[in-house]
């Protein structure tokens, strides 16, 4: 949550102020950490927390880009929103992080916050303005329901612990493989189908990720392989019925695995896409494994559910248009 550059967009509220991080980024830091403390941690959540805590040059370079409010009474920092562009979507803005001390809730104070950032990606030119809220948090899907943020989607957070049962040379099934350039445009077509655009709003979409080629394998190359795509072939070898990518990650807490079966996979097929890619995982550091997807996907819940995850959580996309 570092500044933007300066601008003149004052709150209305003489409570609510944009954030100065070097001054309010220890306070906020403690502040998300109470607000979400029973909910599924993020290697993105630790670093925001870990760079607000401990505010430096490199970290105002790093968030550049966002800034936020926060609520301020009795010289406590008591409230907070971010609010940063979407990079994928210049015309969309995404409002995260919002949080109010409990003993202050229930006054009209998360709303003054959540309203500086509509207003301040208004001032921005903004068309849209995103958000993600956990479903089980009616108050909050209330509040944004009645500042007019339709509901648009919704996606399943999974978490699986380590690989503690899984041996290192754990074999690949004879109908897994290795994905190749030639399968580019089936990935991408997967990818598309299994991520739909009304969740790239509150979600930055990196379509790069999905893009298979030289500027694919060269940048996964030089930060040491850490991407891998799997296919899952038909018996006869003829027809491709979903993949899998993994991503191992050396500096973070988590390893991560998306799965992308087609409509003509079985249970199966997609349980055996979900085993092919912890057996690619099963040969880093033993980490737990984050993986999300589309609510609606009942298939793949299910043989996520099968191979030892757990639903950690389901977020609701929400979006709201700004009148012009």
């Amino acid at each position: 949550m570092a500044v933007e550059a300066r601008t003149k967009f004052h709150p209305s509220n003489p409570h609510v102020r944009q954030i100065d991080p070097w001054r309010d980024g220890r306070a906020v830091a403690n502040l998300l950490e109470v607000a979400f403390r029973e909910e599924a941690e993020s290697d993105e959540g630790e670093r925001l927390i870990h760079a607000l805590r401990n505010y430096s040059l490199l970290d105002a370079l790093l968030l550049s880009n966002t800034t936020g409010f926060v609520w301020v009474e009795d010289g406590r920092v008591i409230a907070n929103a971010s609010i940063q562009r979407n990079v994928t979507r210049r015309d969309t803005w995404v409002i995260g992080n919002v949080a109010t001390q409990p003993a202050y809730r229930n006054r009209g104070i998360g709303r003054a916050v959540v309203e500086a950032c509509i207003q301040y990606a208004a001032a921005h030119g903004a068309r849209y303005v995103a958000l993600q809220a956990n479903v089980a948090n009616h108050a909050a899907l209330h509040l944004y329901e009645k500042l007019g943020f339709q509901r648009v989607g919704e996606v399943v957070h999974f978490l699986r612990t380590a690989l503690v049962g899984l041996p290192l040379d754990c074999p690949l099934a004879p109908k897994l493989r290795s994905a190749r350039w030639s399968d580019r445009e089936l990935i991408w077509t997967l990818a598309k189908q299994h991520i739909p655009e009304a969740l790239t709003f509150a979600e930055p979409f990196n379509a790069r990720v999905y893009r298979l080629g030289l500027r694919w394998t060269l940048v996964n190359a030089l930060s040491g392989n850490p991407d891998h795509w799997l296919l899952l072939m038909s018996g006869a070898g003829e027809k491709v019925l979903g993949a899998v990518r993994t991503r191992a990650v050396i500096d973070g807490s988590y390893h991560y695995l998306e799965v992308f079966p087609t409509s003509d996979a079985t249970q199966d097929d997609v349980l055996q896409l979900v085993q092919g890619g912890l057996s690619r995982l099963a040969k880093y550091v033993r980490k737990p494994i984050y993986a999300t997807h589309v609510a609606s996907c009942l298939p793949v819940r299910q043989a996520l559910q099968a191979a030892g995850f757990r639903a950690s959580r389901t977020l609701v996309h929400m979006r709201l248009t700004i009148d012009q």
